[in-house]
């Protein structure tokens, strides 16, 4: 699974983003600047009157859908009530033609104003060359960048410096199915609801409970019967979903799928211990399905829940509009840790055209965007999760009935690794199709690793 690909417009709640293009060079660690305040020079009157002064037309780009198009119309109308002079145009693809286009254009240097950027396309777009590094902007405007998460804000840096802020945060956690817990049939052990931050020992343990076979009895139970499952207390699919729950997972137990070199990691004893733990789930402890078993309850591994036959998954963010829409009674917590709770956050941003000729209304409109009054619009709409901390309250205030605190508290967990040319391949390629049988408990965890280093070239 690309797990990007499946936020195409899913930078939204419906959801955020795993591509296809992918950068040239080292990507250096990314560190966050945050610009130190500077004395206000002018009154909030003369500050109102200049937002009003700035006027000319500019194109700001997005993949999305019709309605995404729609909802970013409606969004920059709250824009045009501070900027009532700027005239944005709005140009929208789907999310294959949208990098094709812009990386044509980046050719041509007749790139938008303003433009979305996925976090996984950040290296490459900076290195094309097609984005304005901000970190001077943003110093000079006194643009608050600590209203973000630090490891948030770094997906949109390189080496550093600051190419593009974020929009939207989407995130991977996981779920629960409420109405299993709650049903003694379901729940016969009376295992406890997953809560906050909990250990793999902890979720084990649920896991096993909530394992049942076709006479009843649980995992955990002796007489078990592992080849008539008919409902799994854990659903993980790590080969299908490595960018998303494999490298956070390894990470958690201090281990890493690559090196700060960019050469493989994953034969080291952390990582190793990582894939022994899921092939273990499926082989040993019998609580999750097999690959197989898990492409027959659902085509993707995030949405095994909607079928009311798992306890507990990860999934991404966006994926509560699916549990909804199945009626499911579902809820959320942070994912579980080996040492350190670790998650991906999947932050789409907006990035400024270096050959704007209207910089003023551009930077106006990234700002904005990015900034607390755009955001909090943006948390209005209900669309997406907001990057911004200033606009969580708003995005909280909205209920749909499940914890939506556990997607901003795991913004503080994200993984600041940085995508970089060949790492796409690695993860939502070569892992996949290699690994996937491997965890399942046909094949060779070693050899499989050599395979991948050969494969990976690095």
């Amino acid at each position: 699974m690309k797990t990007i690909k499946l936020l195409t417009g899913l930078t939204s709640v419906a959801v955020l983003g795993s591509l296809v293009l992918t950068a040239c060079g080292k990507t250096e660690t990314a560190t966050t600047t945050t610009p130190a305040p500077t004395t206000a020079t002018t009154t909030p009157k003369e500050t109102a009157k200049a937002e009003e002064e700035i006027s000319g037309k500019i194109v700001y780009s997005q993949w999305g859908t019709n309605v995404e198009t729609e909802q970013t119309k409606t969004l920059l109308k709250e824009f045009n009530k501070k900027y009532p002079k700027i005239d944005v145009e709005v140009v929208s693809k789907d999310w294959g033609t949208y990098w094709t286009s812009l990386t044509a254009q980046a050719a041509s240097k007749d790139l938008p104003d303003v433009y979305k950027i996925s976090f996984a396309y950040v290296d490459k777009y900076a290195k094309l060359g097609a984005m304005k590094d901000l970190t001077d902007i943003i110093k000079t405007n006194n643009f608050n960048t600590g209203d973000f998460e630090p490891g948030v804000l770094a997906t949109h840096q390189v080496g550093g410096k600051q190419y593009s802020l974020p929009r939207d945060a989407n995130t991977i956690v996981t779920y629960y199915n409420k109405a299993l817990f709650t049903d003694p049939k379901k729940n016969p052990a009376g295992a406890p609801m997953p809560k906050g931050e909990m250990t793999w020992d902890q979720v084990l343990d649920i896991a096993k409970k909530l394992t049942l076979d076709n006479k009843g009895k649980n995992a955990s139970e002796a007489g078990f019967d592992d080849k008539n499952i008919v409902q799994w207390g854990l659903t993980v699919d790590a080969a299908g979903s490595a960018d998303s729950v494999l490298e956070p997972q390894i990470i958690s137990n201090g281990g890493k799928i690559v090196n700060d070199d960019q050469t493989l990691a994953l034969e080291s004893p952390e990582a190793k211990q990582v894939l022994e733990f899921y092939r273990d789930l499926v082989t040993k402890y019998h609580v999750t399905p097999s690959s197989s078993q898990s492409q027959s309850l659902s085509k993707d591994p995030f949405l095994t829940l909607t079928t009311g036959k798992v306890a507990m998954s990860f999934a991404g963010s966006w994926s509560a509009a699916e549990f909804k829409k199945a009626n499911i009674q579902f809820d959320t917590f942070l994912p579980p840790k080996f040492k350190d709770t670790k998650t991906v956050v999947q932050v789409a941003g907006n990035a400024l055209s270096p050959y704007t000729k209207n910089e003023k209304a551009a930077w106006a409109l990234l700002s904005w965007l990015a900034g607390p009054e755009g955001q909090i619009a943006l948390a209005k709409q209900g669309q997406s999760i907001p990057a911004n901390k200033q606009a969580a309250q708003t995005y909280l205030g909205i209920d749909d009935g499940y914890n939506k605190q556990t997607f901003i508290e795991s913004q503080k967990y994200a993984i600041p690794v940085p995508f970089f040319d060949g790492k796409d391949k690695l993860l939502w390629d070569i892992i996949p199709q290699k690994l996937a049988q491997p965890l399942s408990g046909k094949g060779d965890i070693d050899a499989t690793l050599k395979e991948i280093k050969t494969l990976y070239g690095k």
